[in-house]
């Protein structure tokens, strides 16, 4: 499945970059917000940020920009993001009630820039301006209410922040009035970016939502869950390796990536994943083929007395199995983006070693291609009924599994 958002850069003064904004897109045609709900159209740009796309490409070493609804404030839900590179946008109307100035007061003691979207001051917003780092100024809105905002913001020593600048004239007046920062069509327009990312089932996201939602919920029956989901996985391990969370660890099976996340830290996530609009038709078989390579591999594994120890290291290898047919990029550059060991990238990329022969027996089969099967099986001492019969087995629970 393709999946899109847009970027708009916004510079400072000497036109150097500074950051970009990230903006929901629903498709790459159409170069605007397309009206749906604030909550699920912030949980498409994080997840497709840091999923569907690679967050490097999208920011580089600038700052993402990025608006959050009260019901994301609420949850806390920008600080599975380090504020190093995050910058929290409010709207002046969403701020309503002491929890939410409460949340906002939060996220600034843990270092969060806060910025104020198409801020007017008044007196009514006086205690959210204060929580305010930066003020970003539309500069579609009358002159009047423009040099108000900006005296003000003179006045309190806030950032200022001129967007929807449009003309030369406007960029000059904009820096006449103190703005640092500038945004808007003069400089670029949103640029739309796309990706293509298997979409993890909806039935499987409840699921999980619904196991960590109890007091103390039970770690194998979530591995159980996320170990028959290959979007969910990928989406995992990905994050583990994102230089935003700071892990190094090497992950060889589904509960030690658990494990590294932290059940609050996942439980976000996931809780994201579910306000995402997925759609799942072009996941479904993609996700079959790659639970039943994860199933072969682990029982064929466990038929081989060296590899038995670590099947479900082996498990893990068939799930990401995918990473090999999907995308345009280069296997071993896409393999960069997963915190795997070493043994299951050798595997994945067929450079031989026990994990590469498991794996290759794994294609073979599915190839027919039989003469490479039977060196491998012997080289193993195993028989051609053995990996037949393995087949049928993991054929039969994969159908019988709760993917719909």
């Amino acid at each position: 499945m393709d999946v899109y958002m847009a970027r708009q850069p916004i510079f400072d003064q000497d036109n150097n970059l500074y950051a970009y904004e990230l903006l929901y897109r629903s498709n790459g045609t159409e170069n605007i917000y397309n009206g749906v709900s604030g909550d699920e159209s912030t949980a498409d740009v994080f997840t497709n940020a840091f999923f569907g796309l690679n967050v490097k490409n999208v920011i580089g070493n600038a700052r993402a920009f990025i608006n959050f609804t009260e019901n994301l404030l609420r949850r806390g839900i920008p600080k599975l993001i380090s504020p190093d590179i995050l910058v929290v946008e409010v709207l002046e109307n969403q701020l309503t009630d002491n929890d939410l100035l409460d949340s906002v007061q939060e996220l600034r003691e843990l270092g969060y820039t806060i910025a104020l979207d198409d801020f007017e001051y008044s007196n009514a917003y006086s205690e959210l301006f204060q929580l305010g780092d930066l003020v970003k100024i539309d500069f579609r809105t009358p002159q009047k209410f423009i040099e108000e905002t900006a005296y003000v913001c003179r006045y309190s020593n806030k950032i200022m922040l001129a967007e929807k600048i449009e003309t030369r004239e406007e960029l000059e007046y904009a820096r006449k009035l103190g703005c640092t920062y500038m945004q808007g069509y003069y400089f670029a327009k949103p640029s739309i970016m796309s990706g293509n990312s298997v979409q993890p089932l909806p039935v499987n996201i409840m699921e999980v939502m619904r196991l960590m939602a109890q007091p103390e919920p039970e770690i194998s029956d979530i591995v159980e869950i996320l170990s028959r989901d290959t979007a969910m996985c990928q989406r995992i391990l990905r994050l583990i390796n994102s230089v935003y969370f700071g892990v190094s660890n090497k992950v060889s099976t589904i509960n030690q990536a658990i494990i590294i996340l932290g059940l609050d830290y996942l439980r976000e996530w996931v809780y994201l994943m579910g306000m995402q609009k997925i759609t799942n038709n072009d996941s479904l078989e993609a996700m079959r083929l790659s639970l039943l390579n994860a199933k072969f591999c682990r029982k064929i594994a466990m038929r081989i007395p060296e590899a038995a120890p670590d099947c479900e290291s082996f498990y893990l290898m068939g799930l990401l199995s995918m990473v090999v047919y999907s995308g345009d990029k280069m296997l071993a550059l896409a393999l960069e983006e997963f915190p795997l060991t070493d043994n299951i990238k050798r595997g994945l990329l067929r450079r031989g070693g026990l994990y590469s022969d498991v794996f290759e027996m794994t294609l073979a089969h599915a190839r027919a291609e039989w003469e490479t099967l039977d060196e491998l099986v012997e080289k193993y001492g195993l028989k051609s009924s053995d990996i037949t019969e393995i087949f049928v087995e993991c054929t039969d629970e994969v159908n019988k599994s709760h993917l719909e």
